[in-house]
């Protein structure tokens, strides 16, 4: 064997080292990056990032106004919720968005969705509709036993009153007078909310 043979070989078995240890810091640097963009896309802000209308969602987040239910649900004694706990998206509905927005295709302000249903908001783990009930029950400021969510009206859906990004709608003053919860508002008689801050 030559001398030239044995440099060339020598060389080879060098590259070897190198192409595997440069394969496994791109690995770990792409598996970081993964990583981080999982852990950011399950953040407040992430839709903030493209969507310009979804920001003063994001402020009422962490506004500090617990009058406001986002705002509440963040802050939660036991479990502070993320945006994603309620709207969870497939890949291609998130896509679908993002082309809207990149197009222009959407209005503003955003469609309000009407998750806050009963069978959404009453799941194992969230709310628990005979601890509302009890709680909600107010003897003490009326002549007789009301709660705004006994069911003598029917059942309603929880976004008949709750609002999620904005002020809840105490709906019994379309018919009644009673006193706002603070950061409440009533609807008209005709049903039609005046303002919606």
């Amino acid at each position: 064997m030559n001398d030239k043979t044995k440099s060339a070989g020598n060389r080879s078995k060098l590259r070897m080292p190198r192409i595997l240890i440069l394969a496994a810091v791109i690995v770990v640097v792409l598996s970081g990056l993964v990583t981080g963009g999982v852990h950011w896309h399950d953040q407040p802000g992430f839709c903030t990032n493209c969507h310009i209308p979804m920001n003063a969602y994001v402020d009422n987040y962490y506004g500090g106004d617990t009058t406001l239910m986002i705002t509440r649900h963040a802050m939660a004694d036991t479990v502070s919720l993320r945006c994603l706990d309620c709207h969870s998206q497939t890949l291609n509905e998130q896509l679908t968005e993002g082309a809207h927005w990149l197009t222009g295709n959407y209005t503003f302000p955003l469609e309000k969705r009407q998750i806050g249903t009963r069978s959404f908001c009453m799941t194992a783990g969230c709310h628990v509709e005979e601890d509302i009930i009890k709680a909600t029950t107010n003897t003490q400021e009326m002549s007789f036993a009301f709660s705004q969510h006994d069911p003598r009206h029917g059942k309603q859906e929880c976004y008949t009153c709750h609002s999620m990004h904005g002020q809840s709608v105490y709906s019994c003053n379309q018919c009644h007078h009673f006193d706002l919860p603070e950061g409440w508002i009533s609807p008209q008689p005709n049903g039609v909310i005046a303002r919606i801050k």
